[in-house]
C-alpha cells in the first residue's frame, strides 16, 4: 500500500510539473509572438525610413545635377553694369580736376603735385578694389582665375614701372612725384580696361 502511495505520488507530481512545465512553454511562445509583433513596427519604420533616405537621396542628387549644369554656363562679362562704371570713373576725375590743389599741381609747384597725384591715386585705386571684387563676385571661377593671375602681373608691372620714374629723380623733391605719377596714370588706365573688358551695356 504505501508503494502504491508512493507511485501515485511520483506520477502526480510528474504531471504537475509536466504542466507547468507546458504552461510556461505557451507563455514563452506568446511572448516571442508578441515580442515579434512589437519589432515589426520597428522594422517597417526602419525599412520606410531608409526608403526615405533613399528618395531624400535621389532628390539630392537631382538638385546637386542642376546645380552642376548651371555652374557650365560660364559668366565672362557683367551684363548691363559698363555705362555705370564708365560714369563713375570720369566723375572721379572731374572731382580729381576740381581740388585745389591740380592749379597748382599744373603749374608744377612740388608740393601741390605731391599732394594731387596722391590723392588721385588712391581714389582710383579705391574704386580699382571694388570693381575688381565686384567681378569677384559675379565673373565664373575659371575666368576669374585668369583674371587674377593677369591683375598679379598687372601689379607687378605697375610697382616697377613707378619705380622706374621715382629712380629718375632719386634723391630730389621730385621723386615721389614721378612715383605718384605713375601709379595714378597706371591704376586709372586699368580701372578703365577692367569696365570695358569685362562689363557690357
Amino acid at each position: 500500500m504505501k508503494n502504491k502511495k508512493i507511485i501515485l505520488f511520483m506520477i502526480l507530481a510528474l504531471l504537475i510539473t509536466t504542466l507547468v512545465g507546458c504552461t510556461k512553454d505557451s507563455n514563452e511562445d506568446q511572448n516571442s509572438v508578441s515580442k515579434t509583433e512589437q519589432n515589426q513596427p520597428i522594422e517597417n519604420s526602419i525599412d520606410e525610413s531608409n526608403n526615405t533616405d533613399k528618395t531624400d537621396s535621389v532628390n539630392a542628387t537631382k538638385r546637386n545635377e542642376d546645380i552642376k549644369e548651371d555652374d557650365t554656363t560660364i559668366v565672362a562679362k557683367i551684363e548691363g553694369r559698363r555705362k555705370e562704371f564708365l560714369e563713375r570713373l570720369d566723375n572721379i576725375q572731374y572731382e580729381l580736376d576740381a581740388m585745389p590743389d591740380k592749379e597748382h599741381s599744373d603749374r608744377g609747384v612740388t608740393n601741390a603735385m605731391k599732394n594731387y597725384y596722391g590723392i588721385s591715386y588712391e581714389t582710383y585705386d579705391k574704386e580699382l578694389n571694388e570693381i575688381y571684387a565686384l567681378l569677384k563676385e559675379e565673373l565664373s571661377s575659371e575666368v576669374m582665375e585668369d583674371l587674377k593671375s593677369k591683375q598679379i602681373k598687372w601689379i607687378e608691372e605697375k610697382e616697377e614701372e613707378a619705380n622706374k620714374a621715382a629712380e629718375k629723380y632719386k634723391g630730389g623733391t621730385h621723386e615721389n612725384v614721378a612715383r605718384y605719377v605713375s601709379l595714378y596714370n597706371a591704376t586709372k588706365e586699368r580701372c578703365y580696361e577692367l569696365v570695358n573688358e569685362y562689363m557690357t551695356d
